[in-house]
């Protein structure tokens, strides 16, 4: 995913949404099963949205997702959500030209009254 793809689905994400993201990114190269992304996000468990908000960005290839055997009661597997080096490298880079934008569009100061011309 190039830097345009990731800014377009970028502008396009809420920001519970763009948590979510932050919370997989931070998550690092680990798998992360469903309660560990709910404790990255601050929740005992996640949601039904939320579930849909991890579907969502897999299928734009923002996130990935797999599953995992499980001993858990009543499942055989457990879904687990994973971000590429590669989608987190262009992540950084947009997130790098965002803030530099950012600045590029705040006023710089100025002094139009000198104090010290009295």
């Amino acid at each position: 995913m190039n830097l345009s793809e990731i800014d377009a689905h970028m502008q396009e994400l809420t920001p519970h949404q763009l948590k979510i993201v932050e919370a997989v990114y931070h998550g690092g190269e680990a798998w992360m099963t469903r309660s560990k992304v709910a404790r990255a996000l601050d929740k005992r468990r996640l949601t039904p949205y939320d579930i849909d908000c991890l579907k969502m960005l897999t299928e734009r290839g923002i996130i990935e997702t797999s599953t995992q055997p499980t001993k858990a009661p009543g499942s055989d597997f457990a879904y687990v959500y994973h971000m590429t080096d590669t989608v987190a490298s262009t992540l950084v880079e947009w997130s790098d030209k965002r803030e530099e934008n950012t600045k590029k569009s705040q006023r710089k100061p100025i002094n139009l009254v000198n104090e010290d011309d009295g």
